[in-house]
């Protein structure tokens, strides 16, 4: 009796669970492959070659200064717009990165609901087994 009672359980309860099947990303794939990934970290390296440039421009009136008081007022605002421009360049940065994510998660979330799935996992929490769905999420995120 005990094993038809947890049989119709399992049938009622743990088979609707995994009805959606076990599918999943290589989220470092998805990364490298992405379009917007990619043009968001020129954006980024852009950003820190124009503070690279702004440091040049800075380090050469600095040695072209002869006076110690003009020395003095080139470092402290060099320090003072750096803590700045690093804030802005830190900003900018999460920004993008978390623009990144939200797409990529929004697109998962799309395909997770087109088929009907409970979840979509990172290949490197999957042990064994699931469908890898990482080129069909690369797919959709690059033809949007």
């Amino acid at each position: 009796m005990k094993k038809v009672i947890l049989f119709i359980y399992s049938i009622l309860f743990v088979l609707p669970v995994c009805a959606g099947g076990v599918v999943y990303i290589n989220y470092e794939k998805v990364i490298k492959n992405y379009q917007f990934e990619k043009n968001s970290i020129t954006e980024v390296e852009n950003k820190s070659i124009e503070i690279e440039k702004y440091l040049e421009k800075k380090e050469d009136e600095y040695n072209k200064t002869e006076s110690a008081v003009q020395k003095k007022k080139i470092e402290d605002t060099v320090r003072n717009e750096m803590k700045v421009k690093e804030q802005a360049f830190n900003d900018f940065r999460n920004k993008k990165e978390e623009e990144v994510y939200n797409r990529i998660h929004a697109i998962s979330e799309k395909i997770r609901m087109e088929k009907g799935l409970d979840a979509i996992l990172d290949e490197r929490s999957v042990f064994s087994g699931g469908i890898d769905i990482t080129n069909e999420l690369i797919e959709k995120l690059n033809s949007k």
